[in-house]
Order: C-alpha cells, then structure tokens, then sequence
C-alpha cells in the first residue's frame, strides 16, 4: 500500500505567503528604490522582506515617502532600495510571516 502526500492539501501550505514573481521586476540598477505592491496570497501576516545575497540591499515593508501603503491578504507595499556599490547580478527576494517563507523571486542587479 502507498501513501501519497499531497502538500497542496496540507494546513501548512495553507498559510505560507506565496508572492506572484510578475509583481516585481525582473532587473533593477544599482542606485535603483523600488516601490512595489507585490500580489500573491497570505501575505497580511509578512513581517519582513528578505534578499540573497542581501549586501547592499536595503529591503523594508511599506512605502518610505509616505504614500499609500498596502498590507492586505493578497497585496504587500514594499521598497527595496538598491545601493549604488551593489554588486551586479542574480538576487533573491521573498518575505517571511510567522507561518514560513514566501517563494523566492530572482531578479537581476545591473550596472
């Protein structure tokens, strides 16, 4: 007899924050802030957005200047600020709730 586990089905995959990768760019410079609203599913619980490798990257959640900020089920405002030095190259990027981690979205820092 075998078991068969579905994780889709599983209360854990449940409450994980998923993030949709359209919802953030694929490349950004180095100098760049990047203000997104990231879409997905779970993500009122996210308490912190992460990147790999993370030197020269500043990620915060809500928008520094003020404006509209979104911390919904299914949207998150964020700002990812891209430090002029930042080495060039392949990034991750997900956010963390107290249920688990998000996927992670590659994105390129370019010159």
């Amino acid at each position: 007899m075998y078991v068969i586990f579905n994780s889709m089905s599983s209360p854990l995959f449940n409450t994980l924050p998923a993030i949709d990768p359209l919802t953030f760019p694929d490349a950004v410079f180095q100098g760049d802030t990047v203000v997104v609203d990231l879409k997905g599913r779970n993500l009122s619980a996210a308490n912190q957005v992460r990147t790999r490798p993370a030197k020269g990257i500043t990620c915060t959640l809500g928008n520094p200047s003020g404006q509209k900020v979104v911390h919904t089920a299914d949207t998150l405002t964020i700002t990812v600020e891209i430090d002029p030095k930042t080495p060039p190259g392949e990034k991750y990027l997900w956010v963390q709730a107290p249920t688990g981690d998000s996927n992670q979205l590659l994105f390129i820092v370019m010159m």
